[in-house]
């Protein structure tokens, strides 16, 4: 996460697997958006959309 914010880079996919694994990690949705500089109901989004995917049984994530 760092290295992503010190280059100022990154795809939109690498801040959205960023997201994902600080939730698994167990951070709270405030937490996970102050890090990465978005909104809470992004990050909501993000994982609603994550979790949607894997209750369909996608093979690739909607990230």
């Amino acid at each position: 996460m760092q290295r992503i914010n010190r280059r100022g880079t990154g795809s939109v996919v690498t801040w959205r697997r960023a997201q994902m694994v600080l939730s698994a990690q167990g951070m709270t949705v405030a937490e996970i958006a102050e890090v990465t500089f978005t909104i809470a109901d992004r990050v909501r989004d993000v994982i609603h959309d994550f979790n949607t995917a894997r209750a369909l049984g996608s093979r690739s994530s909607p990230m």
